[in-house]
C-alpha cells in the first residue's frame, strides 16, 4: 500500500503542473494567426474605408459610388421592413429614388425597433459580405445575392436610362470578376460592398450632420 499511496501523492503534486503545460501546449496551437492573403484582405478594407469616406463627399467624383449608394440604401430600407414584418406589422412597399433617398411605408410593428434597424440591417448585411470577402466561394455566393439585390434596386427605383445602365453595368462588373483570375477579383467588389455597407449609417449620419449645420449656418433650420 505504500507504493501506492507514494505514487498517488506525487501524482497529485504533479498535476498542477501537468495541468499548466498541457493548457500552455493547446493554447499555443490555437493562437491566432494571420496568413499572407488575410493580411492583403485587411490592408484592402482599411483602404476602402479611407477611399469611400473621402469619395462620399467630394463633388462629381462622388457619383461613382452611385450604383453602390443605392444598393446599400436598398439593404437599410431592407432592415425596416424586415423587422416590421418580425413584429407583427405589414409592409405596404419599399420606394428608392435614384437621387439617393428610400422609404418604407410600413403599418404597425414596434416602431422603436423598427426605425433604427434599417442602419443595424445594413451594417449586418455589410459584415456579413465582408466575411464573405475572404474567401473566394463564398464570394461566389454573396454575388449572386448581391446582383438579385441589385436587380430588385433597379425594380423598386425611378427606371431612367440613367438607373437602368448603371444598375446593369454593375452586375456586368460581378458577373465578368467571375473570370478574372479565377474570380480573385470578385472577392475585393464583395470587400468594398461590405465595407460601404457596414459603415453607411456612420457616412449617412456625417452626411446628415454636415448638411443640417451647413443650413443652420445660414439660418434656414433643419
Amino acid at each position: 500500500m505504500a507504493p501506492l499511496q507514494e505514487t498517488r501523492g506525487l501524482l497529485a503534486a504533479a498535476a498542477p503542473h501537468i495541468v499548466r503545460s498541457t493548457t500552455a501546449a493547446v493554447l499555443t496551437r490555437r493562437a491566432l494567426t494571420v496568413n499572407d492573403t488575410q493580411k492583403v484582405t485587411l490592408g484592402v478594407i482599411a483602404a476602402y474605408t479611407v477611399a469611400i469616406a473621402l469619395l462620399w463627399n467630394l463633388p462629381y467624383i462622388k457619383w461613382v459610388l452611385w450604383p453602390f449608394k443605392m444598393l446599400v440604401i436598398a439593404f437599410h430600407e431592407f432592415g425596416h421592413a424586415i423587422t416590421c414584418v418580425l413584429t407583427g406589422g405589414h409592409v405596404k412597399s419599399i420606394s428608392l429614388d435614384p437621387r439617393e433617398g428610400g422609404v418604407t411605408h410600413m403599418q404597425g410593428g414596434k416602431s422603436g425597433i423598427t426605425l433604427p434597424s434599417g442602419y443595424l440591417g445594413s451594417s449586418l448585411i455589410g459584415a456579413l459580405l465582408i466575411f464573405c470577402g475572404f474567401n473566394i466561394v463564398a464570394s461566389k455566393v454573396a454575388s449572386i445575392v448581391v446582383g438579385v439585390c441589385f436587380l430588385l434596386t433597379l425594380w423598386w427605383g425611378r427606371r431612367d436610362w440613367l438607373t437602368i445602365m448603371t444598375i446593369l453595368l454593375a452586375v456586368g462588373l460581378l458577373v465578368g470578376c467571375w473570370f478574372i483570375a479565377q474570380a480573385e477579383a470578385l472577392r475585393y467588389v464583395i470587400l468594398f460592398i461590405g465595407v460601404m455597407s457596414s459603415l453607411y449609417s456612420v457616412w449617412d449620419i456625417v452626411s446628415c450632420c454636415s448638411l443640417w449645420f451647413e443650413r443652420g449656418m445660414v439660418g434656414d433650420g433643419c
